[in-house]
């Protein structure tokens, strides 16, 4: 219950945060979670993107405002998040269906979405893990940039684009997923894949030392790991003991199967 109350609290941190800046760090902190892995989560619960649901909340509140207030457009993009009154004029067209200058001067018709509460569901999932310690690791790869919408086809793709141009190099040793938290990229994030040695052409990338939840994948393949990682943050972590450290989880493929890590405090 501990999570959902946590995601709980962060909407209604968020609902107190709808106008200027919103800090996203602290959002997540009222999560229980990184921000990173916040992004990751939200969609699984809501089914929209924590992105789209700040856009959609906004822009209800602006429509609010605009059609009970004698608030200006060009102040309404300024609260709302929006760099200039035509950024604004153009999102709100595309969620109301009609121009902001249309609700100024005449009545229209306008779209509500409502604020998003969670509860637990009624079950206690099962999954066999297990809980272990790794040294610092000087780690050594390559990345693309992708998101949630995209990562299920762009990953394998990768791997495959990564075998065409590195045909001597063995499978990689492990897979990544690192977030970029940035205000105005949401929910995109970097995909890596790296090996234990060295390459001319690979970036090193340092992972922490830590403790470390282990699941293990009896397979290899892309759709197995996705599902048994939708299956940890839907239904596992929700309900655990565990909190998550701000670091990327891994997916690191040895003898025909996959360890799936979760970095925890």
């Amino acid at each position: 219950m501990t999570f959902y109350n946590n995601l709980n609290s962060a909407m209604d941190y968020l609902e107190e945060h709808l106008e200027g800046d919103l800090d996203y760090q602290a959002l997540a902190r009222r999560a229980g979670v990184n921000f990173g892995t916040l992004q990751r989560l939200f969609p699984l619960f809501a089914g929209i993107s924590l992105a789209d649901y700040i856009r959609r909340r906004r822009l209800t509140l602006a429509g609010k405002d605009l059609a009970q207030t004698d608030a200006r457009i060009v102040d309404l993009a300024a609260r709302y998040g929006y760099d200039s009154a035509v950024a604004f004029s153009r999102a709100f067209q595309k969620f109301h269906g009609v121009k902001p200058s249309t609700v100024k001067n005449h009545s229209a018709e306008l779209k509500y979405y409502p604020k998003l509460t969670f509860s637990a569901p009624q079950f206690e999932p099962e999954l066999d893990y297990e809980i272990i310690n790794l040294p610092a690791m000087e780690l050594h790869g390559c990345s693309i940039l992708t998101d949630n919408q995209h990562i299920k086809h762009d990953a394998p793709q990768f791997y495959l684009d990564i075998e065409r141009k590195y045909p001597d190099l063995p499978h990689p040793d492990y897979g990544m997923i690192c977030y970029l938290a940035t205000r105005d990229c949401l929910e995109s994030y970097e995909y890596w894949v790296l090996w234990e040695q060295g390459h001319p052409d690979m970036k090193p990338y340092r992972v922490s030392a830590s403790r470390w939840l282990k699941i293990r994948i009896p397979s290899q393949e892309a759709r197995n790991i996705q599902e048994m990682s939708d299956r940890f943050y839907e239904k596992f972590l929700p309900t655990c003991c565990y909190r998550l450290r701000p670091d990327p989880e891994l997916e690191y493929y040895h003898d025909g199967v996959t360890d799936f890590l979760i970095p925890i405090y």
